[in-house]
């Protein structure tokens, strides 16, 4: 079992690349909710789409809890569209004085706010970029900047890339005096040059 500091480490960079990449964008109020369309199977057309709800549509829901997002798989069909639709709705008033819902009153409770506008994005045949552009496009979302990491992590990830290529470089040290040397037409070995690039 990986120690706790590995596995923190692991964990770390996992959620660093939540926050980041294709996907980190921050919605504005006025779309309230997100709803995707596709196959299951990933062939005529939707791999694209497949690729956007595995890579991206996690980053959107990090920087956008409050948004729903509704996926529906059809597990049935080979082909057909892939859409992704945007739901516009009223942006909440600011001057309302009303008090929030407390975390005692359950989500049914809750008003859902009035779609009044959608705007449907064709998914077949494109690339998560591409999809991403145009739904950054249409809903004038910002996108995510990460703040300056600090100096120990920089030294750190540092540290872990070094160690990382020197196991790389030991291991391939280690297959390299293992092998066996080739010979030529004349019965002589051959020097490839490799031994002089890992001394």
């Amino acid at each position: 079992m990986p120690s706790p500091v590995a596995r923190f480490r692991w964990l770390r960079a996992k959620l660093h690349s939540i926050r980041n990449g294709t996907g980190a964008v921050i919605l504005p109020p006025k779309v309230h909710r997100l709803s995707m369309s596709l196959n299951y199977r990933a062939h005529n057309g939707h791999l694209g789409a497949a690729k956007f709800l595995r890579e991206c549509l996690p980053r959107l829901k990090f920087h956008n809890p409050e948004v729903d997002m509704p996926v529906t798989i059809n597990r049935e069909a080979t082909s057909g569209p892939a859409t992704l639709t945007i739901h516009f709705c009223d942006p909440p008033d600011p001057s309302d004085t009303t008090s929030p819902p407390t975390p005692t009153t359950t989500s049914k409770q809750t008003k859902t706010p009035t779609t009044t506008a959608t705007h449907d994005i064709n998914m077949l045949n494109r690339l998560p970029d591409e999809i991403m552009a145009e739904l950054t496009e249409k809903t004038s979302a910002t996108a995510y900047t990460e703040p300056p990491r600090r100096p120990e992590l920089v030294e750190e990830a540092e540290y872990l890339r070094k160690r990382r290529e020197a196991k790389l470089h030991e291991k391939f040290v280690a297959r390299r005096q293992g092998r066996p040397k080739r010979k030529g037409k004349d019965g002589k070995l051959v020097d490839d040059g490799l031994d002089e690039l890992i001394a």
